[in-house]
């Protein structure tokens, strides 16, 4: 199993807090250090082990840092957050990936049994569909969660909104969030949709290895447009810096109603991450990658209620306008493993 690099190590046992989880009160302080005022600057370091705590813990960096920066608690009152956050206590999974991570010593028999089962599971993706990704950039993972894990889960949504799925008036009675995007992090079928054993598999055979973690990420409701509301989503993107080195990378949304077209779905560039480099070294000097339209050569994904569209960070990518009847909803999930690099000098 592969173990955190020696420069992540934690501090001392004895400065791990009641939860004796590494990194959780380095965590704290560096935070509300920045509620003061005190900045420091990122690093890819610091980036990866925040990551690491948060997802670790089943916590949205957004939700811990609005809840620290407004809320400045001391730390027994943030452990008991955390533990609220995760119905009242960790997992020994939980708590034996955080410290074998944070400190490199082995997995003990709680963190290995899982993912010994994992490997020996069989695959989820054919060859056809491995072929597809080799060329397209994305793969869709077909009934990646059960039709009834799916619309359990939309009703949760539902319910977290407070709209009713015949009333196509209540769907535009007040704002989402920040535009489509909800903060809507943990209930319990979004929970078991990230213990998914078939996504879990999917991602282990795109990254080569089971020993990966699962983000925290939010779900999205996007209503067909009307004359009065307009498409709420972000023109088509990259959730990643353009600035070379580049690292592989995925990203992932599970589709909790059936998603034609012409539903808001999920589009991208196919094919993009093969020639992304070469793009941006070709671009006339000065220029913004992030201005060119790319919308011409984007193209929807349509699935059924139940599966995930996985795509290689490297594509444009965005949500689409709804011009069906209908909203998309989905819930956004991604998986890494923990030597996974990312460029934090923004371009």
């Amino acid at each position: 199993m592969s173990i955190m690099p020696k420069q992540l190590a934690s501090t001392n046992p004895t400065d791990w807090g009641q939860l004796g989880i590494p990194h959780l009160k380095r965590f704290w302080q560096q935070t509300l250090a920045k509620r003061t005022g005190v900045l420091a600057t990122p690093s890819e370091q610091s980036w990866r082990a925040d990551n690491l705590l948060l997802n670790g813990l089943g916590l949205p960096l957004q939700e811990a840092l609005r809840y620290l920066m407004q809320t400045g608690p001391s730390l027994a009152e943030f452990e008991e957050w955390v533990l609220a956050r995760n119905g009242g206590q960790l997992t020994a999974l939980q708590a034996g990936r955080l410290r074998s991570a944070f400190t490199g010593q082995p997995y003990d028999e709680a963190v290995i049994a899982p993912l010994r089962a994992l490997d020996a599971s069989p695959d989820v993706l054919s060859a056809d569909d491995l072929q597809h990704w080799q060329e397209q950039g994305y793969v869709i993972l077909h009934e990646a969660i059960s039709k009834e894990q799916a619309q359990a889960t939309e009703a949760a949504v539902w319910e977290a909104l407070a709209m009713h799925p015949h009333k196509a008036a209540s769907w535009y009675e007040k704002p989402i969030g920040q535009g489509m995007m909800m903060d809507f992090y943990h209930h319990p079928t979004l929970l078991a949709n990230r213990r998914s054993l078939r996504i879990q598999k999917a991602f282990a055979q795109l990254w080569g290895t089971s020993d990966l973690w699962a983000t925290t990420d939010r779900t999205s409701f996007n209503p067909p447009e009307t004359a009065s509301y307009r498409h709420q989503g972000t023109p088509l993107h990259w959730d990643m810096s353009l600035q070379p080195p580049f690292h592989f990378g995925t990203q992932g949304l599970i589709y909790l109603c059936d998603t034609p077209a012409h539903q808001g779905a999920f589009r991208c560039v196919p094919g993009f991450h093969r020639q992304l480099e070469s793009w941006l070294t070709n671009l006339p000097a000065g220029t913004d990658p992030r201005s060119i339209d790319l919308t011409g050569l984007a193209q929807p994904i349509a699935a059924e209620a139940g599966d995930m569209v996985i795509w290689h960070h490297f594509l444009p990518h965005g949500s689409s306008a709804n011009s069906g009847s209908y909203p998309r909803i989905v819930q956004y999930l991604n998986m890494y493993p923990m030597d996974f690099k990312e460029n934090v000098d923004w371009l």
